[in-house]
């Protein structure tokens, strides 16, 4: 498909008037693309990403939603496609996504799945410097108030994606810590999952579910333990 062009023709259907075809290419491109770097690389340069993007402020979810896994897909494990995803303002879109309740439930999986994986990857490649965004304490908000939801599977991914955080240099505790209330959201989470528990039929994933957020929690006072040691470090010597 590459080689004869077909990527060019299916990149210029993303502007077709018909919201059908427009799904099917996001489709057919996030597919062609996924864990593939020499078509991310093509699809890339030939613009795509930029016209993905603004798909995904479709009004119409599943297009959205459909343009989003298009998006991922360019950039998963693609540094250069990450550069040119900041560069196009996708730190905001992700950030817009996460912080609205009228967005589709989806979509705000795939976002927080997305910034999981992108703080993995930064951590993957830490001779690169952190993308600024990841530093942000309204993101990182945003980030942090989906263990409010209703939504286990939301609550699981900003989970993965707050213990990715968590590890990263630039990220500061005080900031989950002030900001966020990552403390006051692990408490209730762990409130809320103590009540779900009660359910045998859900039980073992609401288990697996508390693993990961004592794991969290962990990460979080082992941040905020290595800021007080750095305080407090100065006086004893």
């Amino acid at each position: 498909m590459c080689k004869l062009g077909g990527l060019g023709v299916i990149i210029r259907e993303l502007n077709h008037p018909d919201s059908d075809v427009r799904k099917l290419s996001a489709w057919i491109l996030g597919k062609a693309s996924q864990n593939n770097p020499y078509v991310q690389k093509q699809v890339l340069e030939l613009g795509a990403l930029a016209t993905l993007m603004k798909l995904v402020n479709s009004s119409s979810a599943d297009e959205a939603t459909k343009a989003f896994y298009a998006v991922s897909a360019l950039i998963r494990n693609n540094v250069a496609g990450q550069q040119l995803f900041f560069a196009e303002a996708g730190d905001k879109m992700l950030q817009d996504i996460l912080s609205s309740l009228s967005v589709d439930a989806r979509l705000r999986r795939k976002a927080v799945f997305l910034v999981g994986d992108l703080a993995e990857c930064q951590l993957e490649n830490m001779d690169k410097a952190e993308m600024p965004f990841f530093s942000n304490q309204f993101f990182l908000k945003s980030v942090v108030d989906l263990t409010a939801s209703s939504d286990l599977d939301l609550q699981e991914k900003a989970l993965v994606a707050i213990k990715n955080l968590l590890q990263l240099r630039t990220t500061e505790a005080m900031v989950f810590k002030e900001f966020c209330r990552l403390d006051d959201a692990l408490e209730r989470m762990k409130k809320q999952l103590e009540d779900l528990m009660l359910d045998e039929d859900h039980r073992e994933y609401v288990t697996d579910v508390e693993s990961l957020r004592k794991e969290v929690e962990l990460s979080f006072q082992a941040k905020l333990g290595n800021v007080r040691y750095q305080s407090e470090t100065p006086l004893d010597l």
